[in-house]
């Protein structure tokens, strides 16, 4: 089932269901103790975890019989979940305490609703509907598994229909001394008549919706040649007032395509003589701007040439000095290589 959608209209009963409930069974020796699982729980080895789901159950229930004329349908649907307080109730059934549950109160709540459908027999609710029963079963099942810890939504169905009629079956309900027969006699046979009524005004109605359409068409018809004299006649009109305004868009168009050739033409005339205003300026600066820089790279090559003099007889000078030292070097070699050559006379010997 639906909760979002079986169940709204039960906006004043909240049940309270958890998703996640669950329950510790923890064993010593004999010793037996149940709680509620907590957030941060840790497993001990004499532990036990049940889960208490929520779970759907559905319970046909059985109406009093009123007449062979009717058919009435009746079902519970129970939204459920057990709390800790009927799991400690029913320790020995933890490991499925909603089959438990089903096993054991279902005859108290079928019995239950099924007397609270015997107000079907008093017949008020066929002038004002059922919808007040269902709601007094639904609340009095929720209530009764509130008081044994069980949270808990329902939704009561209830169904009549009436079969085809049987003329025979009709008159021995109107004549019995059964009140809840005689009562839905009177209504099958009330529902017939006002069905009779409902019929005969309908094709009376049907025929005088008939006739006014016969003479809408013939009104339409009439109309409709008038408008389709209005309509050409507007369609011409309108072909030529759309011919004139093609025909002054066109010349508009041509119009604006000369002004926009124009001005196209002056924009380009404008930009070309700015483009030689521009030449012409940039030539003038460059003159000028040589003709000042002139002197100045006169000067800066005069600074090069006496740089490069300077440099020459530097390296002059270097030369020279060079070349003397050498000079100097070579005459001192020869001298030293002059004394070594020649060996010292012997006595007696000349030189």
């Amino acid at each position: 089932m639906d909760e979002s959608s079986e169940f709204d209209h039960n906006v004043g009963w909240v049940a309270g269901f958890e998703g996640d409930r669950r329950i510790v069974l923890s064993r010593i020796g004999p010793w037996r103790k149940v709680f509620e699982c907590p957030p941060n729980y840790v497993p001990r080895p004499h532990h036990q975890v049940f889960e208490l789901g929520i779970e759907d159950w559905t319970l046909h229930l059985a109406p009093p019989p009123l007449s062979q004329l009717l058919k009435i349908n009746a079902s519970l649907d129970i939204r459920f979940q057990p709390t800790l307080g009927f799991a400690r109730r029913h320790l020995e059934h933890l490991d499925n305490l909603g089959r438990h549950l089903r096993a054991v109160f279902q005859p108290l709540l079928v019995d239950a609703a099924e007397d609270e459908l015997r107000e079907l027999e008093s017949g008020a609710w066929l002038e004002i509907g059922h919808g007040a029963l269902e709601r007094r079963i639904e609340m009095l099942i929720q209530e009764l598994l509130a008081l044994q810890e069980v949270q808990s939504r329902c939704r009561c169905r209830i169904e009549a229909t009436f079969t085809k009629i049987d003329a025979e079956q009709l008159h021995k309900d109107i004549h019995s001394t059964d009140p809840a027969r005689n009562l839905v006699a009177l209504q099958l046979l009330r529902q017939q008549r006002d069905s009779q009524e409902r019929l005969a005004r309908e094709q009376h109605e049907q025929a005088l919706l008939e006739q006014r359409i016969r003479l809408e068409q013939q009104k339409d018809l009439l109309e409709i040649e008038k408008q389709a004299t209005d309509l050409v006649r507007a369609q011409e009109a309108e072909a030529t007032e759309r011919e004139r305004e093609r025909i002054q868009a066109e010349e508009q168009r041509k119009l604006e395509k000369i002004a926009s050739e124009g001005r196209l033409i002056q924009e380009r005339l404008r930009i070309e003589a700015e483009i030689r205003e521009l030449e012409v300026r940039a030539s003038i600066d460059e003159k000028n701007r040589r003709e000042s820089s002139y002197p100045e790279v006169q000067a800066h090559l005069q600074r090069e040439i006496e740089l490069l003099a300077m440099e020459r007889q530097r390296l002059a000078l270097e030369d020279e000095i060079h070349k003397t030292k050498k000079s100097r070097a070579l005459g001192w070699f020869s001298g030293l290589r002059g004394n070594t050559s020649d060996p010292a006379p012997e006595d007696g010997e000349k030189p």
